[in-house]
């Protein structure tokens, strides 16, 4: 049977604490966690003289902070659901059969009690009536948001299932009473089965309330975090990658026929050809450079004309060659940037910390010299990276001291360890066979895991208006992605992703310049004179080129 946790958070209630237990529903619950948020009364010692495992908070945390300790404890615990009740006795334990049943059903992924749906009357219950005119007033404002139909999406008695919890990143919701709608509007644009269920409420002088300055600023953050997330994701986040349902499929019209090879993410042999070659002969060792300038000049590039995945062909190296290229390439420029790369990373890391982890090892695939692999130390990771570069992991060894091992994810054997988090920044569109790598990857990873990973996005915005003469189009590129092939192709290797955000960079002027200056022609040459002057930064982020995702392991590892 399904493991149920029922979690308690707790400000003051040794009042109505005990009430609150001995309402609940015999043998529902395998464990009760209470974390108490700094109360002044005895609510923490009641709760274990009551039998409660109990975790208490030295200073206060606010409303969200005391729920993040709550649904972090209870997935550590192991909980299938995890049901969230206050001890403050305004909503009634009875009802919580009722807000795990479906759940439990395989019918929903969170629910939550609803107190205007069926007979339910809060006015009779004792709320307060500027209470009832600001929940219907933001319950539809937020419907109409959303494209949803609730009837109460303020309400604090919830129910969730751990794969719910594990695909949202709560640790980063607000730790006031905003965190309620931050969780319920990013289940809803994420694609998770919500369901409310009709429960009776009751408001005593025991029951906990907040002032009218505070629910005012409470409907404000609300209403703003639900605009601006239906911005991004689309109603119903209809518009978000990870939810899109329609097979990857071709998107670019074909010039010609292209050579007959099996498309790693579909297996179809049928190739057209999208966009001729701009380059011919040798790769020189510099165009293995991750800073590069010979951007724009590539081999073939051809579309699988079943799933539309992107590809160089032919190459102009064998799978040898290719190794040895990046054993062999110098890349000094590549530091030129380290305040910029850092500032990025930390972003990537904060991302990263939003999403509930188990522990805290973590494997970099491509590390380049460590500058992510030191970043990670300083958030608190045990950090250790693979990289093919001899000049990279010399590099990264003696400036930061990270952990570098010399290699490439083809042939590399592992350690023994897990990692809780595996990271390929820029990598997979440099792989012979991305599918074979995250293959290899799944394993690796510990089951309540992540997997981040950036690459280039060639339906950015960016990509769609330069066509052929997007400059992400270069010959140490192999795979260029679309959201529906690099979903498709982690859903294929036993990952799901639950989170997809373009990655925000600015580049100094003169670096854009020395990079991409040539192939931007006449604006090229502006900007190199114009960095001559002044060089200021630049935000790139905005086009859309490089995507983040976040993923977990929706299945047992194949093999």
């Amino acid at each position: 049977m399904p493991k149920v946790i029922v979690t308690m958070p707790a400000y003051n209630a040794a009042r109505t604490l005990e009430r609150t237990l001995l309402d609940l529903p015999a043998q529902i619950a395998d464990e009760i966690i209470l974390v108490d948020d700094a109360s002044p009364d005895e609510t923490a010692s009641l709760a274990r003289e009551l039998g409660i495992r109990v975790f208490v908070h030295p200073t206060n945390r606010g409303y969200g902070g005391n729920q993040k300790t709550c649904y972090r404890e209870a997935i550590r615990e192991g909980a299938d659901i995890v049901v969230m009740l206050h001890p403050d006795y305004q909503y009634d334990p009875k009802a919580v059969p009722l807000l795990i049943a479906p759940i439990l059903a395989g019918d929903a992924d969170m629910t939550f009690g609803s107190r205007f749906a069926g007979l339910g009357d809060p006015l009779a219950g004792g709320m307060p009536m500027y209470r009832y005119l600001g929940n219907r007033l933001t319950t539809t404002v937020e419907n109409l948001l959303l494209g949803s139909r609730f009837t109460d999406m303020h309400s604090g008695m919830r129910a969730y299932s751990r794969r719910c919890l594990l695909s949202l990143p709560f640790l980063t919701y607000s730790d006031d009473f905003a965190f309620d709608t931050e969780l319920l509007v990013d289940a809803v644009t994420s694609d998770q089965r919500v369901v409310e269920v009709p429960i009776p409420t009751r408001y005593t002088k025991e029951s906990s309330s907040i002032s009218v300055s505070r629910s005012l600023r409470y409907v404000s953050a609300s209403v703003a975090y639900t605009a601006r997330t239906v911005m991004q994701r689309g109603r119903r986040g209809r518009a978000w990658p990870p939810n899109r349902r329609r097979r990857p499929r071709p998107l670019l019209k074909s010039i010609g026929e292209g050579p007959s090879r099996a498309c790693v993410l579909c297996g179809n042999d049928r190739q057209d050809l999208v966009y001729p070659a701009t380059a011919e002969g040798s790769v020189p060792i510099s165009e293995f450079a991750c800073t590069t300038d010979a951007l724009g000049q590539h081999d073939d590039i051809i579309q699988c004309s079943q799933c539309g995945l992107l590809s160089a062909a032919p190459p102009s190296l064998t799978d040898r060659e290719l190794l040895q290229g990046y054993e062999d390439v110098v890349d000094e420029q590549y530091l030129a940037e380290e305040e910029e790369r850092r500032r990025v990373f930390s972003w990537f890391l904060d991302a990263m910390s939003g999403h509930y982890i188990r522990g805290d090892r973590l494997m970099e695939v491509g590390s380049n010299a460590g500058l992510f692999l030191h970043q990670a130390a300083s958030f608190g990771w045990k950090a250790w990276g693979l990289e093919p570069s001899r000049w990279a992991v010399e590099t990264g060894r003696a400036r930061y001291g990270v952990d570098l091992t010399q290699g490439n994810i083809e042939d590399i054997e592992f350690r023994d360890e897990q990692a809780d988090a595996i990271v390929m920044l820029d990598v997979l569109e440099h792989l012979s066979d991305p599918v074979k790598a995250l293959d290899r990857l799944r394993p690796r990873l510990n089951e309540d895991g992540i997997l981040v990973l950036s690459t280039v996005n060639v339906r950015s915005l960016h990509g769609r208006l330069r066509g052929a003469s997007w400059p992400w189009f270069i010959r140490s590129h192999l795979y260029y992605f679309s959201p529906e092939t690099l979903v498709e192709m982690l859903r294929a290797t036993g990952f799901q992703v639950v989170h997809w955000a373009t990655v925000p960079r600015a580049f100094h002027l003169s670096y854009l310049a020395a990079r991409g200056g040539e192939h931007l022609g006449v604006l090229g040459k502006a900007m190199e004179s114009t960095s001559k002057i002044v060089d200021p930064k630049v935000p790139v982020g905005w086009l859309g080129d490089i995507a983040l995702v976040v993923a977990r392991g929706a299945r047992p590892p194949r093999g």
